[in-house]
């Protein structure tokens, strides 16, 4: 494996060019900033396949109840109903409705008699990203009956991830929006980070007006993330606005980064201010064997190319400077710049999340006791 991987890092950049960097990432596809452990998709994949264990000979009987139930002017829909439901819901648009008319009936009757209910919202966000229902679960969160059901930050985060995994950036800004507006800057945190990716996968003179926007308000209250900052900041190169770039990266402490530093040669490179790269090569050169002090293939390609057919002073160094980064395996040529950016993030306290996912687990062991099933068991 070692001697595969010295040997793609000494692959000569005109190479790699057919091979690696003039794919297009971004439409390859862009999945998810979040895994779905982070989310909760996989917990939830392990709880389904429990319930559907547990029902696989009564499943279209309780359907068929359910459906009566909710035709049912009285009609009660217990916590165990639906969380039943939410782990036997397939793809077809029957279910979908089903599923709909059950959450509106248990948020209705919780309201109507004051009870603290169980919290669905996350777990019927998980269960529309794992059948990749996006359009549904839009009209779910825009549902006036169900608005409450979703205000908690991991619904809105498994949303967002959905609509940014099926390139729905219109959309997505919208629901953004919308959070922000009522919600705040605190309430999204760090999943602000979403936006500024699909802006960057939109890649229109739009969605750059609206990131930097964006950007600009959170400087103006707070500090927005690094990765937010680099995503913004590569959507500026890309939209040719080098300058805004470079004034955005020159605001992070991590300036001697991976992304940072590529993302300032290409910034330099664009305004054809050669000589600032040369100290960036220098550094990158100089530093001992590091895994991080290296400069992604793909940048030190497009400089290439870019002075093939100039002239200008530091041209002689500047070639002698990429022809040792060659020879010192200085080039990451195992991803893209803009494939580093889209890496998923990794949430903390990851505990947190699966104890909320292990409550669903266990009490569906107990639904033998629940009022609710026991009437077609």
């Amino acid at each position: 494996m070692a001697i595969n991987v010295r040997g793609l890092r000494r692959l000569n950049i005109s190479f790699a060019t057919n091979v690696l960097f003039q794919s297009n990432f971004i439409n390859v596809g862009v999945r998810s900033l979040y895994t779905d452990r982070d989310m909760g998709v996989t917990n939830y994949e392990n709880t389904r396949f429990m319930f559907r264990n547990q029902y696989m000979s009564i499943e279209e009987t309780f359907r068929s109840k359910m459906k009566e139930i909710c035709k049912q002017e009285d009609g009660i829909i217990f916590t165990e109903d639906l969380k039943a439901m939410l782990h036997l819901a397939q793809e077809s648009q029957e279910d979908m409705e089903l599923l709909s008319s059950m959450l509106e009936k248990y948020v209705h009757h919780k309201e109507t008699y004051k009870y603290n209910a169980y919290v669905f919202g996350p777990v019927v966000m998980r269960m529309l990203y794992y059948l990749n229902k996006p359009l549904v679960a839009l009209a779910m969160f825009e549902n006036t009956q169900l608005r409450h059901t979703f205000e908690y930050r991991s619904s809105c985060r498994i949303l967002l991830c959905l609509l940014l995994k099926h390139n729905m950036f219109k959309e997505l800004r919208c629901i953004y929006d919308e959070i922000l507006n009522q919600k705040g800057q605190d309430f999204i945190g760090r999943n602000s980070v979403l936006v500024y990716a699909a802006c960057l996968k939109e890649n229109t003179p739009e969605s750059f007006e609206y990131g930097l926007a964006h950007w600009q308000n959170e400087i103006a209250s707070s500090k927005p993330s690094a990765r937010c900052t680099t995503l913004t900041a590569c959507l500026a190169i890309k939209q040719n606005s080098p300058d805004t770039a470079l004034e955005m990266v020159s605001l992070l402490d991590k300036d001697r980064t991976l992304a940072v530093r590529s993302l300032k040669i290409l910034a330099y490179m664009h305004m054809e201010k050669y000589l600032q790269i040369i100290p960036l090569l220098k550094y990158v050169i100089e530093q001992n064997e590091n895994f991080r002090n290296v400069v992604f293939g793909d940048v030190i390609y497009q400089l290439e190319e870019k002075i093939k057919e100039q002239n200008f002073p530091e041209k002689q160094d500047l070639e002698h400077l990429i022809n040792r980064l060659k020879a010192t395996e200085k080039l990451d040529t195992q991803c893209t710049l803009e494939e580093y950016l889209f890496k998923p993030m990794m949430i903390q306290h990851r505990d947190k999340l699966q104890q909320k996912d292990w409550r669903v687990r266990t009490n569906w062991r107990h639904t033998h006791n629940k009022t609710g099933l026991k009437d077609y068991l």
